[in-house]
């Protein structure tokens, strides 16, 4: 009996997980993905095919594309058995969440059918094969990836048109509500119940999608934004100041009783540090303001008005508390956080060329080498960057959360860990860094758009930042990831941040800016400013020359690199070449800058 590759896939992927405001929706978007992906490639070995991509359904999170060797004869009831398995996985989730907001309001039929085709035709699945002959395996592989491109350009999924208040979310389909109701109203409704208040924004309302992510998992599950972008401040606190920690925590405590609140409804058992293992969000001033306050707390407004005499004085003690808790720190929690995307770099054309000497078993070698990845991505990320929260690992894929400050680090120990198990492949990755406030689809779409562009560098294995600050300008760095890790961005930060010999000014970034224009390329010229303005711009007592000399060495070794690059481009013009290669002064000005924002914690 001939076999046969078979090349099974569904989407959308990217649009489903993007449509975010919180952790919960990024995490669920990504969990419910994974879980689709394993119910379909887990029915096809249920049925004895030979999986080959994923290598295994246990080591990270499987793709949305699956690979398998299967009898030709039987390839249409497999393919129809994967994706029969797909949608009982989404309809049990859907289900479950479903059975959850029957808990926190009243439905009516007419919600429920309204809930019924919004979850029935979300899921566009794909699948193609082609007959392995004469034991090639790498020609049907092809063939079955062509198919599934064919496919896709045929758009046979259905597009519907809702009428009504749009979901909060992605602004697709109508917000769900009963009939006669209006959506707000319904949503609100869901918020006050006191098992429901925090999974819903007070001013959100949601599609059948959107409440399956809400819904569908525990809040436990994921730490808030604020919890994350918090929680180097957190532990530096437990660090230098527990006293002052803890006295704030009992202040906290006192305010939510004082709401009426019980405080453990705001305890968070993942990303909190002991001393103070509630939601990051109360550990900023913002916060503790009524409006900010009632919100996060889930209380009804006019029910907050009515307490707010009686709450004034715990209130009052709690901003006390928390402003000593700063001053005994000596900082504030920073208000930004990290979306990191990471992709391996021409996966296609290695996977061709290793198909075209090995076939079948050069293909479940990547395979492997890429589950090995995804397990060790977690515990060499979080070594790096303590404080990632990891949203997927699959494949050569990464897409994680964390604090601003941790996020380089982060994604150059990734690139390391990836080089080193695929035999030197490399790796790029894109970080957008916000607000806390930002929404979150907002800030993965920006991630990806800097992964896009850290793959335009020529040779890859580049890192690319777009940090996005509150009512500032948006600032664009790409980097390559060898070269980034010689300039140390952690000691950059910290040398802005400190005070005493080897600190640097703030003016530092601005200063260089201006040279950048009349120095546009490193060389000794520009060098002579870069030295001048380190020396003037930073802290430099008796006996640190050779200090400063080398943090300038290892500056302008930085700038050197882009124009390096840029002399590696024949037959290209200038325009072009600055185009792919930008400015080596400009692109340190930026970099420094970066990282002077990221020791101000965002406070510019």
């Amino acid at each position: 009996m001939p076999d046969a590759v078979l090349r099974f896939t569904f989407g959308p992927v990217q649009a489903f997980i993007a449509e975010a405001r919180r952790t919960a929706d990024l995490y669920a978007g990504s969990h419910i993905l994974a879980e689709l992906a394993r119910a379909a490639a887990r029915s096809l070995q249920d049925a004895g095919a030979e999986l080959v991509y994923p290598a295994d359904l246990g080591s990270g999170d499987p793709p949305n594309v699956i690979v398998a060797r299967v009898p030709w004869e039987d390839v249409e009831q497999l393919a129809e058995r994967a994706a029969a398995a797909l949608q009982a996985r989404w309809e049990q989730l859907a289900s479950d969440a479903l059975a959850k907001l029957e808990s926190y309001a009243q439905l009516d039929d007419a919600l429920r059918a309204q809930w019924r085709a919004q979850t029935g035709d979300v899921w566009e699945i794909y699948w193609a094969a082609a007959r392995i002959e004469q034991d090639d395996y790498a020609t049907a592989f092809h063939r079955a990836q062509a198919g599934i491109a064919a496919l896709k350009k045929t758009r046979t999924f259905t597009q519907r048109a809702e009428a009504g208040a749009k979901d909060s979310l992605g602004g697709n389909r109508a917000a769900l509500a009963p009939t006669g109701q209006d959506p707000r109203a319904f949503w609100r409704a869901v918020r006050r119940h006191p098992q429901g208040g925090r999974l819903v924004g007070e001013h959100e309302r949601l599609d059948a999608v959107s409440a399956v992510k809400r819904f569908a998992y525990s809040e436990e599950a994921y730490p808030s934004v604020p919890t994350i972008a918090a929680r180097p401040f957190a532990r530096l606190a437990a660090r230098r100041a527990a006293p002052a920690l803890e006295s704030y925590r009992d202040a906290f405590e006192l305010l939510a009783t004082a709401f009426g609140q019980q405080p453990d409804r705001y305890r968070r058992t993942r990303h909190t540090v002991e001393a103070f293992p509630y939601d990051g969000a109360f550990l900023y001033e913002s916060t503790l303001e009524w409006p900010a306050l009632v919100e996060e707390l889930g209380l009804d407004p006019d029910e907050a008005k009515r307490l707010r005499s009686q709450v004034e004085t715990p209130l009052r003690t709690a901003r006390h508390r928390l402003a000593e808790l700063y001053q005994a720190v000596g900082q504030r929690p920073s208000r930004y956080v990290a979306v990191v995307v990471l992709d391996g770099d021409s996966m296609g054309q290695w996977l061709t060329s290793a198909l075209g000497e090995g076939g079948l078993e050069a293909h479940r070698e990547i395979s492997r080498k890429l589950a090995r990845f995804a397990v060790a991505a977690e515990e060499v990320g979080r070594h790096a960057a303590p404080d990632t929260v990891f949203v997927y690992q699959g494949g050569d894929d990464v897409v994680a959360l964390a604090p601003a400050e941790q996020a380089v680090s982060l994604v150059l120990a990734l690139a390391a860990a990836f080089a080193e198990i695929t035999d030197g492949r490399s790796a790029s990755a894109g970080i957008a860094i916000g607000h806390w406030l930002e929404p979150l689809g907002d800030l993965l779409r920006s991630a990806r758009e800097a992964e896009k562009r850290a793959k335009r560098l020529p040779g890859k294995g580049a890192v690319a930042v777009e940090l996005q600050p509150r009512g500032g300008e948006i600032v664009h760095v790409v980097a390559r990831a060898d070269r980034l890790a010689g300039l140390d961005l952690p000691d950059l930060v910290d040398r802005f941040r400190r005070d005493g010999a080897g600190s640097l000014s703030g003016r530092l970034p601005t200063d260089l800016r201006q040279y950048a224009r009349a120095f546009p390329q490193a060389d000794a010229a520009f060098r002579a400013v870069l030295a001048r303005s380190v020396k003037r711009q930073g802290e430099w007592p008796s006996g640190t020359a050779d200090e400063r000399e080398r943090l300038v060495e290892r500056l302008y070794g930085f700038a050197t690199s882009y124009d390096q690059l840029r002399a590696s481009l024949p037959g290209e013009d200038d325009s072009r070449r600055f185009e792919r290669v930008p400015s080596g002064p400009a692109q340190l000005a930026d970099w420094l800058a970066l990282a002077r924002f990221l020791a101000r914690g965002g406070g510019e």
